[in-house]
């Protein structure tokens, strides 16, 4: 079994990497394309109307932008299997460096809110189907609807006005208070939770809609299976047949979602941690992409695609795990 599953892994490993090079070659030629001047971005206008041509073609030059955009890709590849990922142009540090900083701050924030959703998604969903046709199906239905069609940052934006400006319970934006910074470890602590219930809340409501309805069509599915209508047959209580055989089966479609949902890790708190000015990966890419920082964006975009093959290759092992059925070949 541990030899056929490290085989798997390899081999999926092995069968990522063209994608890998896909997703790296597209975002490097899509910034070569951007209109806005590398030199310009890296060193601001004013200073570029300012330098001579010599001086301009000079830093060119030094950032390599004078080569062919093979040759500048090329290049760049060489640099990250050497582990340099580049120089940030807005932070004025190693990209590698501001990532591994800023990563804790998001997965805090991610796998707070993801745990929020998944929990909720699954009881909920469970519930509805269990109860179809009754009035928490139904309503949990319209609530699906309307959170899946409501944009997160609507949601942010209406959740700070309820909770911060109207009812003053939670800081609007910020990990910490200024205070806190200094304080206790314990005083800190708490400010951060308290920080942190906010956009966790969102960022979890932002994606219930989505668990909810994969796990409650999962459910209904399952439990119209013969085996179902077999184990009632034999006299299992209700509760047995729902969550030891139809909530497993279930599963299997949600583990495939979860798995696919690891690059969210990134993508799905770009809003959130930009609106509550969360100190993470998702600030992080709205302002390497406001200010053209191209080599914080490629970073990311390794660190995000490295997340998606890593995503899916949990997925596939953790089906397996579920469902004895599937084989590692």
């Amino acid at each position: 079994m541990e030899r056929n599953l490290g085989f798997y892994i390899v081999k999926r490993a092995l069968q990522a990497l063209p994608i890998f090079f896909g997703i790296t070659i597209l975002t490097f030629f899509l910034l070569c394309l951007s209109p806005v001047d590398p030199v310009i971005a890296y060193l601001g206008a004013e200073v570029v109307q300012q330098m001579p041509e010599a001086g301009v073609a000079k830093v060119t030059q030094e950032l390599g932008l004078d080569k062919p955009a093979h040759v500048q890709y090329l290049l760049w590849l060489k640099r990250v299997s050497q582990g340099n990922l580049g120089y940030s142009w807005i932070k004025h540090q190693p990209v590698l460096e501001v990532i591994i900083e800023k990563f804790p701050a998001t997965l805090l924030l991610t796998v707070t809110g993801y745990s929020i959703s998944i929990i909720l998604g699954i009881f909920i969903g469970v519930l509805s189907a269990t109860k179809e046709g009754s009035l928490f199906d139904r309503l949990s239905l319209a609530i699906n609807y309307i959170l899946y069609s409501t944009p997160a940052f609507l949601i942010a934006l209406m959740s700070m006005l309820i909770f911060v400006v109207w009812l003053g319970w939670l800081p609007p934006c910020r990990m910490t208070s200024v205070t806190a910074e200094t304080s206790s470890f314990w005083f800190s602590t708490l400010d951060r939770l308290k920080h942190l219930i906010l956009p966790a809340f969102v960022l979890g409501l932002s994606h219930l809609a989505v668990y909810t309805t994969y796990i409650r069509s999962g459910m209904l599915e399952a439990l119209h299976k013969e085996y179902i209508v077999t184990a009632r047959a034999k006299g299992l209580n209700e509760r047995t047949i729902t969550y030891k055989h139809a909530f497993r089966n279930a599963l299997l479609p949600f583990i495939t979602l979860l798995g696919l949902s690891v690059p969210w890790l990134i993508s799905g708190s770009v809003v959130i941690e930009t609106i509550f000015a969360w100190p993470g990966i998702g600030r992080l890419t709205y302002e390497a992409a406001l200010r053209s920082d191209y080599m914080m964006l490629m970073g990311l975009t390794l660190f995000t695609g490295t997340l998606v093959i890593v995503g899916n290759l949990l997925a596939d092992i953790a089906y397996a795990i579920v469902d004895p059925r599937v084989k590692y070949d």
